[in-house]
């Protein structure tokens, strides 16, 4: 490597004065040329664009602060969709999903049901009760009681929704 810059001394001095100031001013440029469109312009443009995509999420922020009156008001009707129907209805529904027959009901109060079921699979009976949790029901009684046939099962069940 010091016989290479050795070598690059000598063929510059071995030069006329004029060249060596064209080749320096040359350097020069090229060297300014590798700065302003190397360097500068790059980490520029990546600054900007860094500083749009920040406005860009400033102004999302202050649209979704502007909506939360509007997602507030509609929250409470987000529950009301879900919970479409009189509590029997809903029940019903979920049990035909799980081919779960109810055999009785009785309302019990506003907001509550007693359900009876005679005979069950216990594999159709627990997902219907998981879907039930998930509807935002509450389970306050449940008796399990095991039939003679392996698998099913008869239960009551008092809801609230």
């Amino acid at each position: 490597m010091k016989e290479q810059i050795e070598q690059w001394q000598q063929k510059w001095q071995a030069l006329p004065q004029n060249d060596q100031r064209a080749l320096g001013i040359l350097i020069l440029f090229l060297g300014g040329l590798f700065l302003v469109y190397g360097l500068f312009v790059p980490a520029k443009s990546f600054f900007d664009g860094a500083r749009v995509r920040a406005e860009e999420s400033r102004a999302l922020v202050q649209w979704i602060e502007s909506q939360r009156p509007v997602l507030e008001r509609l929250e409470p009707m987000a529950g009301g969709a879900q919970s479409a129907g009189t509590l029997l209805q809903r029940v019903t529904a979920a049990a035909e999903q799980h081919q779960i027959t109810i055999k009785r009901f009785e309302p019990e109060g506003e907001g509550r049901i007693r359900l009876w079921i005679d005979e069950a699979r216990y594999q159709d009976l627990q997902p219907w009760l998981n879907s039930l949790l998930q509807q935002q029901f509450t389970i306050r009684t449940l008796n399990l009681d095991a039939l003679p046939e392996e698998g099913m099962v008869s239960a009551r069940l008092t809801l609230e929704g």
